[in-house]
């Protein structure tokens, strides 16, 4: 049995805006090394540089599995040499940065080798950096209310990191071309990483006292987390579905190609003061209640995006602007609930691990999308960017709307039940 160091963030004074965007800096930057690579990459490489699709998608496909494998990597390692913590960070920023670069500055042979080695770099270092936020994150405050605003002001920064990778490219690729606008992404990743990673060693070091020893720690008690784990996968799924078919439904259901990246930037700029709000009330009413009515709000869109048809871009982005909004507690509130069942468990020693179990569901939710819906829409005769039967329209919007409003639900129902029973 090998002995393990817990450690134990300080207590005292409520932390400060400062401290707390010091901690939360990082997350800006991690944006970039997420959803954007999968969005820019994979269509730079093959419109651009001429790689096969079948070969892409291939290669894409062992990618997101070896994506949600590297968390739960990342939290052993996090959980098995905790004092090497901000070593773990550095590291991973450094392999994410370096991953990306490569990733948009090819060099002019096996290119399809050269996307698989730079993006599986990218991904080990996002997980090395976001599992260990997450977890210092969670760790940094006992009080719940405290630990919803560190995670609002970690999730704010993560989303203007976000909107800002996904717009960035776009804004320059007319003035430079697509391909120097990612290199322009790529480098000022590097530039980010290289301030913030130092903002977060400082906050790290005043924030954290010195490690107490542990011995032999004893086994995860995940009967104790799988309640949290049932209740948020459904909400993940009903995520992943919209995000896997938002481009199909702005464009073959509404008629509406040009105004998709409109509605994106909408949805993701809403959720930036949906994260404040959802941190600033969840100190006030607790974390589970307020999720569960952010929860109820966003069917509320969901069950209103049923009675789209063509031309109704203004109802879509009202819908878009509403659910943006909810997404933000969505972000926030389901970290500082894991910590808070962490802490029921007395699983601390493994706060790494459980929060990596997060990330995996979070990804195998976006892979588990695409594997359900592309599949029933090719069945129902669905063609993209071509004429379509009503029929097959017709089980897009119930795909993209009425399926998460259903497992919206069902995690309604999770959390209320257990709530209750104080198992979440």
């Amino acid at each position: 049995m090998w002995s393990n160091t817990g450690w134990r963030m300080a207590s005292g004074a409520a932390p400060t805006a400062r401290s707390m965007a010091g901690y939360g800096l990082l997350a800006l930057p991690l944006a970039f090394g997420g959803l954007p690579l999968y969005v820019h990459a994979p269509d730079f490489y093959a419109a651009d540089l001429g790689l096969p699709l079948a070969a892409l998608g291939l290669t894409l496909a062992g990618l997101r599995l070896l994506d949600a494998g590297l968390d739960p990597l990342a939290g052993w390692l996090s959980d098995r040499w905790p004092r090497a913590r901000l070593a773990w960070v550095v590291l991973g920023a450094a392999a994410l940065a370096l991953g990306v670069l490569a990733l948009f500055l090819p060099p002019a042979g096996a290119r399809l080798t050269w996307f698989a080695a730079a993006m599986a770099l990218a991904s080990l270092g996002h997980s090395l950096v976001s599992v260990n936020l997450l977890t210092l994150g969670g760790a940094w405050r006992p009080e719940a209310g405290l630990r919803a605003r560190i995670s609002a002001m970690r999730e704010a920064f993560g989303l203007a990191g976000l909107v800002l990778a996904v717009v960035l490219p776009a804004a320059l690729a007319p003035w430079i071309g697509r391909g120097p606008a990612l290199a322009v992404m790529a480098g000022l990743l590097a530039v980010l990483l290289m301030f913030a990673v130092p903002v977060f060693a400082r906050w790290y070091r005043r924030t954290r006292p010195a490690a107490e020893a542990m011995a032999a720690p004893a086994p995860i008690a995940w009967d104790r987390l799988r309640p949290f784990y049932l209740a948020v996968l459904p909400v993940l799924l009903s995520a992943a579905l919209p995000a896997a078919l938002i481009l199909m439904l702005v464009r073959d259901l509404l008629g509406l190609p040009d105004l998709a990246g409109l509605f994106l930037l909408t949805y993701f700029l809403a959720a930036l003061p949906g994260t404040l709000a959802a941190g600033w009330l969840a100190a006030r009413w607790g974390a589970v209640p307020v999720w569960i009515a952010a929860l109820i709000l966003s069917m509320a869109a969901f069950a209103f995006c049923l009675r789209l048809g063509p031309g109704e871009g203004t109802e879509f982005l009202a819908i878009c602007l509403l659910t943006g909004f909810c997404f933000g507690a969505d972000l926030v509130l389901p970290p500082a609930i894991l910590f808070a069942r962490i802490e029921a468990a007395g699983a601390r020693h493994a706060a790494a691990r459980a929060f990596a179990l997060l990330g995996f569901l979070t990804k195998a939710a976006l892979a588990l999308a695409g594997a359900l819906a592309l599949p029933l829409l090719q069945l129902a005769g669905f063609r993209p960017a071509q004429p379509n039967s009503p029929e097959a329209l017709r089980l897009l919007l119930i795909l993209y709307a009425a399926l998460p409003l259903a497992l919206r639900g069902l995690a309604v129902v999770l959390l209320f039940v257990n709530h209750r029973r104080g198992r979440i």
